[in-house]
């Protein structure tokens, strides 16, 4: 159970770091920006449709949804980069995380075209009542999410491209100096309490007593809530990984496995845990 304890260590590392630089949170807050109006603006389409085209409904939803998610992955390869910056110079730049971004840009489209699929695979799954497919969609989709942030520091920092990006990830598991895998259970852990506690406080607030009051308004709030759900969980996610990622590519630079060598979040966190502890 301490390793579970630690992500919330981390937790309180990453609310540390924004304290002495409040700039990191410029990609949580463009995340939410883009994402809040666009949602609504999906949603209110969506219902617009006419209900006996249901191509076209699927087709909709695939296209919205690539959308949010390339919002929330290019969101995340900002954070990426700022997160790298401020550990290793102490000077994160939103100027520069947009240029490392929008170079990995074609990645993180391919990333957020693939997700939007399986959405799209476990809408259909849940309308035909397929449980088991269901259950099998959603367990592919958490496994694409997650290497998604693993691999998104490989795009963004070093510029590695989609398919570079998954040798580059490869090569640094099969040779994983660090060990802390555990670390990637509790941080998924974190991250779906904290979704479902604000996915319950939207359902109950905006959807069932503001809704009553105001559709519209019930619709605007719920949506808002859920997407800083999102986008603070794609925030976590991505500080983790990269903090991760630059621990484990600094241990194969000197052959050697120290928690020594760690970001500061992380060695905070880690003190004189051995690799593997966390």
């Amino acid at each position: 159970m301490g390793s579970f304890f630690r992500v919330f260590q981390f937790m309180g590392q990453v609310l540390g770091m924004v304290g002495k630089s409040p700039s990191l949170l410029a990609p949580l807050v463009i995340n939410v920006l883009a994402a809040v109006p666009l949602h609504i603006a999906f949603v209110a389409m969506y219902f617009l449709l006419p209900p006996e085209y249901g191509f076209v409904q699927y087709l909709f939803m695939f296209v919205a949804c690539t959308a949010l998610y390339f919002i929330d992955y290019f969101s995340a390869g900002l954070n990426t980069s700022m997160i790298a910056d401020q550990v290793t110079t102490g000077q994160p730049s939103i100027g520069t995380a947009f240029s490392r971004t929008l170079k990995a840009s074609p990645g993180i489209l391919i990333f957020a075209v693939v997700t939007a699929l399986f959405d799209l695979l476990e809408q259909v799954a849940n309308n035909q009542r397929g449980i088991v497919r269901t259950i099998i969609i959603g367990i592919l989709r958490t496994v694409w999410t997650t290497a998604t942030y693993v691999m998104m520091p490989a795009m963004v920092l070093e510029n590695a491209g989609f398919v570079g990006s998954f040798k580059r990830s490869k090569a640094l598991m099969e040779n994983d100096p660090t060990q802390i895998g555990i670390g990637v259970v509790g941080l998924g852990l974190i991250t779906w309490l904290l979704s479902t506690g604000v996915f319950f406080v939207a359902n109950y607030l905006a959807f069932g007593i503001l809704y009553n009051i105001s559709p519209v308004l019930g619709m605007v709030v719920g949506l808002f809530l859920i997407n800083v759900a999102w986008a603070s969980s794609a925030y976590l996610k991505s500080t983790y990984y990269t903090c991760y990622y630059l621990w484990a590519r600094e241990c194969e630079r000197t052959n050697q496995a120290s928690t020594a060598l760690a970001p500061e979040p992380l060695r905070n966190v880690l003190g004189d845990v051995q690799p593997g502890g966390w």
